[in-house]
Parts: C-alpha cells; sequence; structure tokens
C-alpha cells in the first residue's frame, strides 16, 4: 500500500511540476507579446488578450504533450474544454490588468504581477476536468 501511495505522489508531484514549466512558457510567451504589444501603444486589454491567445496555444501544446501526456494529438472534446478553461483565465487576466489600469490608476506593466496566480486556477481545472483520466 505504500508504495502505491509513493507512486501517486511522485506521479502527482512530477505533473504538478511538468504543469509550471509549461506554464511558465506560455507565461513567457504571453508576457512577451503583452509587453510589446503595450509598447506599440496597443490598449493594455487588448495587449492581454493578445498575449493571452498564443499563451493558450503556447499551454494546450505543452500540456497535451509533456503534462497529461495524451497518446493522441488532439482530442475536439478536450480542446473545448481547454479553450474554457483559457477564457476563464483569460477573464482573469483582463480584469486584472483593467483593476490595475484603470481602478488602481498603476502603470499597465503591473498587470503582469496577477498573472503568476492564473496557472494554480487553471491546473485544477485543468487537471480534474479539461484533462480528466
Amino acid at each position: 500500500m505504500k508504495k502505491i501511495i509513493k507512486k501517486i505522489h511522485r506521479r502527482h508531484a512530477i505533473e504538478v511540476i511538468t504543469y509550471g514549466l509549461v506554464g511558465g512558457s506560455a507565461w513567457v510567451a504571453q508576457t512577451v507579446v503583452y509587453l510589446v504589444a503595450i509598447r506599440w501603444g496597443i490598449f493594455p486589454s487588448i495587449a492581454m488578450i493578445l498575449g493571452n491567445f498564443l499563451g493558450m496555444i503556447v499551454a494546450y501544446m505543452g500540456h497535451v504533450r509533456f503534462t497529461f501526456k495524451r497518446k493522441h494529438k488532439f482530442s475536439r472534446g478536450e480542446f473545448i474544454k481547454f479553450m474554457a478553461t483559457s477564457v476563464l483565465g483569460l477573464c482573469f487576466n483582463v480584469g486584472s490588468v483593467r483593476i490595475i489600469t484603470k481602478v488602481l490608476l498603476c502603470d499597465p506593466h503591473y498587470a503582469v504581477l496577477p498573472t503568476l496566480l492564473t496557472p494554480l486556477l487553471t491546473f485544477l481545472i485543468s487537471k480534474f476536468w479539461a484533462f480528466k483520466d
């Protein structure tokens, strides 16, 4: 019994670490697009949407291949669930941008900080719904 529990814990720990690495890559892609876009004068909320779109593509491809190790390359149902999860993350990110730039009247560069919380939310939804075994 202890061996089974150890194996389960190890598998989940590896999954969380891999999710973090893939999510980190997606976050970097999203953040680079966001920062470049606001530098070009694009409205911060639109910049976040553009960045998030690239981040979603990077994340989906990485999670299918590395995090949840799917045998198939594409599943329509899984992709739709993943997109719904990503849209929830996008709403959180864009809402954060709006609050930081319009309510708190801070520099749009600070809007990158709340995006660090989004992966926790989306991991739980992905694990137990979008990519559920």
